[in-house]
């Protein structure tokens, strides 16, 4: 009797472990939009012109998104749309004054865009995207805050180095030349698997499209490992504090190989990332 009843006890726990483990770490993410971020927007300061009266001025004043809006929903629909291109341009305006590339992650056109002042350097083409609920269902106030201004890389994990380079050694006559070959080989291109952690937090993943070979599965799946691994402990955290921390959103891209090379080894180490979508 008592065995059974230590049973039924340790069975009847399980059950309910099992399933707080579900609802925090599957149910509770996919189901519910995690917030994004509070983002202060700097909006950029008008300068009044001179000899100009305050009626001038208040008839100069926006209409506001209410007025113009109104209650129709392809009007507020419009709105959202053409307050995120604002953005976008004034996002791209503001990098085409630095002297450094950046990169703008194009999900309408699936295009993933290397610009420098303007200049389109370099476009790869998006073969498949994915992204989280929440910056796919919000269609609010917080995700034009949000896309507002260019993110900031973070940190970054990668397959593959940033600076590949080939050490030949000199030889020490004519002789010992003409036994060495007359180019040193290039350098094997590695399987791709890319972690960018962007400030406002935001995680883009590149992956290439064709199947690595036996070494880059296993370099791929070490780093793949490495954050699921940070996502268990999460989930271990908030069974023990029975608070979990909001997911990061994500948006994964595949490219092909050749173009996510370059755009990993062109970028700058201090990327930033224009999102349009």
């Amino acid at each position: 009797m008592k065995n059974k009843f230590a049973f039924w006890f340790i069975t009847v726990l399980s059950l309910i472990l099992v399933i707080y483990v579900l609802e925090t770490s599957v149910v509770m993410p996919v189901w519910t939009k995690n917030p994004l971020p509070k983002v202060t927007v700097n909006k950029p300061v008008v300068k009044e012109k001179p000899g100009k009266s305050d009626d001038n001025n208040a008839k100069d004043e926006p209409i506001p998104d209410t007025l113009v809006a109104g209650d129709s929903k392809d009007a507020r629909t419009k709105l959202f749309a053409l307050r995120k291109k604002e953005d976008l341009l004034q996002s791209r305006f503001e990098l085409a004054s630095e002297d450094s590339m950046y990169l703008v992650l194009d999900l309408v056109r699936n295009s993933a865009i290397i610009e420098m002042k303007g200049i389109e350097l370099h476009d790869c083409r998006i073969l498949h995207s994915e992204v989280s609920n929440s910056i796919k269902m919000d269609q609010s106030e917080a995700l034009l805050n949000w896309m507002s201004e260019p993110f900031t890389v973070k940190h970054i994990d990668a397959t593959i180095p940033k600076i590949s380079f080939i050490e030949k050694i000199a030889p020490k006559d004519s002789t010992e030349a003409n036994k060495l070959q007359a180019e040193p080989k290039m350098p094997k291109l590695g399987d791709v698997f890319i972690v960018m952690d962007f400030n406002r937090n935001l995680r883009l993943v590149i992956q290439q499209d064709e199947k690595p070979d036996d070494e880059g599965k296993k370099i791929i799946s070490d780093l793949r490992g490495k954050y699921n691994k940070l996502e268990i402990q999460r989930t271990l955290q908030a069974l023990t504090k029975f608070n979990r921390q909001p997911a990061m959103p994500q948006i994964s891209i595949v490219l092909s190989k050749f173009d996510a090379t370059i755009l990993y080894k062109s970028l700058p180490v201090n990327l930033k990332l224009i999102l349009r979508m």
